[in-house]
């Protein structure tokens, strides 16, 4: 197992952000890039460690655990004991099934710190500050995620925060499928219902690009053939806009999946009618050495993703200058305003006039196809309001439009 290779503190760097996907995806197939997933993520976020959990928040009890740079006689220790001492499990039982703040948000900072969970299990640590929450929640269990920070490194802000939950749909996605993909004996009517259970189109490939199953999005999807299609019984692109890029990426994932790895997956942005949604396809390759792979997909070779960029919630400056053409003012513009900022402040920030603003605002919605402040917000985050506890601390742009 490699280590993480990405940069430091680089919460807006394009390669930084897409190797932590990589290592989120690979994780699906090989459960130890999760470990290199943690250290990348703390290592971009100036964080010491990083941690995944399993709990059934019914009987306080730790079904698993992945950490990166933690005590590992504390962590058998919490597994035996202080799961049910914990406050921030306590903290996190009522928050929505999707959840990420700075641990300030949803702890009293002071009762905590006189807590014996944080005297006898984190302070000797030095987790003295955290940033994290629920990645998922069901009936049955709750991943709970985070990263830590010593005294001295001070704590996460809530740009940290936005940093990790853009990657929250991701790790869903990745969970479902490694879990999916690792029930090989069970019947294929379960396998299918497991599908069902992921938010976006899902389609497992053969070698020649022929479907081996999918959910009901995806069939939904292929009847549409707007985006993809099946032809004589071949995965193609649903019209000649897209059917380089289609073409392009399964062929690299393909190659990838047959020369046994790496297991690293591609983007690509299909292009669409004004009045349909803008369509992000993502591809991981499977490698036939994985014994993930058994009955009932023998030979699944690729497992693509589509998903509208909505779902997404692609919130980077980098990733919004090449997807829409933007430049570096513009891209700027658009996260500041899905951030809650209004034209007046970011105006007085930038010691610019609000006309100026809207200037660039109008040229952002052209680039975009939206018409509205508030539907530029909502394309551009992924519904952030649907991931926090606070409603006040939801955009505010989307409470009020400032241009008509």
């Amino acid at each position: 197992m490699g280590g993480w290779h990405g940069k430091t503190g680089k919460t807006n760097d394009m390669d930084t952000f897409s190797a932590l996907l990589d290592s989120v995806y690979e994780s699906a197939t090989d459960p130890d890039q999760w470990r290199v997933f943690l250290e990348g993520l703390a290592s971009t976020l100036n964080a010491k460690s990083g941690l995944f959990r399993v709990v059934d928040e019914r009987t306080r009890t730790l079904r698993t655990g992945i950490y990166h740079n933690l005590d590992e006689q504390l962590q058998a220790a919490y597994q035996q004991y202080y799961v049910s001492q914990d406050p921030i499990v306590e903290a996190l039982t009522h928050a929505p099934d999707v959840y990420v703040a700075p641990g300030e948000a949803f702890l009293d900072s002071r009762a905590y710190r006189r807590t014996e969970f944080f005297n006898e299990y984190a302070r000797p640590q030095d987790n003295y500050y955290i940033c994290g929450g629920l990645a998922m929640r069901n009936a049955e269990f709750t991943i709970k995620f985070g990263v830590q920070r010593d005294h001295r490194s001070g704590p996460f802000s809530w740009d940290d925060a936005g940093f990790i939950r853009r990657l929250v749909p991701h790790i869903q996605r990745s969970v479902r499928l490694g879990h999916l993909l690792r029930v090989a004996d069970a019947r294929a009517a379960s396998s299918d219902r497991a599908l069902e259970a992921m938010a976006v189109a899902v389609i497992l490939l053969d070698e020649q690009r022929r479907a081996l199953t999918m959910n009901t999005k995806a069939e939904a999807m292929l009847r549409d053939g707007n985006d993809l299609t099946q032809r004589d019984g071949i995965l193609r692109a649903g019209n000649t806009a897209n059917a380089a890029t289609i073409e392009q990426l399964l062929s690299v994932v393909t190659q990838r999946a047959r020369a046994g790895g790496p297991a690293a997956p591609e983007a690509a942005l299909l292009q669409h009618p004004a009045d349909a949604p803008q369509r992000l396809v993502v591809a991981l390759p499977v490698t036939s050495t994985q014994r993930h792979f058994l009955d009932p997909w023998p030979s699944a070779n690729v497992a693509l993703f589509i998903c509208s960029l909505e779902e997404a919630g692609l919130l980077n400056r980098e990733v919004l200058r090449r997807l829409y053409g933007l430049t570096h003012r513009e891209a700027e513009l658009a996260i500041a305003l899905s951030n809650g900022d209004t034209l007046t402040e970011i105006a007085g920030r930038w010691s610019v006039s609000t006309e100026t603003l809207r200037t660039h605002l109008k040229r952002v919605l052209g680039k975009t196809a939206t018409s509205r402040q508030a539907d530029l917000v909502r394309l551009l985050t992924g519904k952030p309001w649907n991931l926090m506890s606070d409603p006040s601390a939801a955009p505010r742009a989307l409470g009020r439009t400032e241009v008509h």
